[in-house]
């Protein structure tokens, strides 16, 4: 059986609809769920995301329970509509090593919930120990461009200082930015890859993805928001 059919029979069961039901009370605070073993369970929440219309948040035991629940929602959910929000820290973090592509993890998800939409976040509880930005200082940290918009290259630049970003050659890696021409290389730290924008004038005339390694541009976007490193900004 197809992976779409096992979804809809759990979304059309009983139990979904008493579930789905009970969320919608304000009243209920602590709903049990027995019997959702191994894939079972994110099978069922998957099933339930397009009633829900909310986001909700998943805390499993440790780092390796969470990569795999996460893993199974993105199989049936894909990974538009699944976060996971890890810990900063390579290892423990009473070792201090932060983890770049971590924290891009991290302020994706931030980003993703201070401009709302509904989407499920997978996590763990040492990455919920740490602390994050309020919401009010990181929409004030957020730099929002579109294709088309009127802005002056020099005013962008302004702000990547402002925000403490570097400015490099060549950009390879979270918190650079180099320019060359009209074209502007930034590397965003609420996204898994650099972007490229290139100005005609004050005004945006096209903004793609670009790959580290080779340095050519991949996919077109129409809109992107730059945010800085959150160790930068004021909890």
């Amino acid at each position: 059986m197809e992976i779409q059919k096992i979804e809809k029979t759990y979304g059309r069961s009983p139990q979904a609809d008493a579930l789905f039901d009970l969320m919608g009370k304000k009243s209920v605070h602590s709903i049990f769920l027995q019997g959702l073993l191994c894939s079972s369970a994110p099978m069922f929440f998957a099933s339930l995301q397009g009633k829900m219309r909310r986001s909700v948040l998943f805390v499993l035991d440790d780092a390796d329970e969470a990569g795999y629940f996460y893993h199974d929602l993105t199989q049936m959910m894909g990974q538009e509509k699944v976060f996971f929000f890890p810990s900063s820290y390579r290892r423990a973090v009473k070792y201090g090593q932060r983890d770049a592509a971590n924290e891009i993890l991290r302020t994706e998800v931030l980003a993703r919930l201070s401009s709302g939409g509904h989407f499920l976040v997978v996590t763990y509880p040492d990455a919920l120990a740490e602390l994050v930005v309020a919401k009010q200082n990181l929409d004030e940290r957020i730099l929002k461009l579109t294709v088309g918009q009127q802005i002056a290259q020099t005013d962008v630049v302004h702000t990547l200082r402002d925000f403490e970003l570097k400015e490099t050659d060549y950009v390879y890696e979270p918190g650079q930015f180099a320019v060359r021409g009209s074209i502007l290389d930034v590397y965003s730290y609420s996204c898994e890859y650099p972007f490229r924008i290139d100005f005609f004038g004050d005004e945006i005339d096209t903004i793609r993805t670009f790959d580290v390694e080779t340095q050519l541009s991949q996919a077109k976007r129409t809109e992107i928001e730059i945010v800085p490193e959150l160790a930068h900004i004021e909890s």
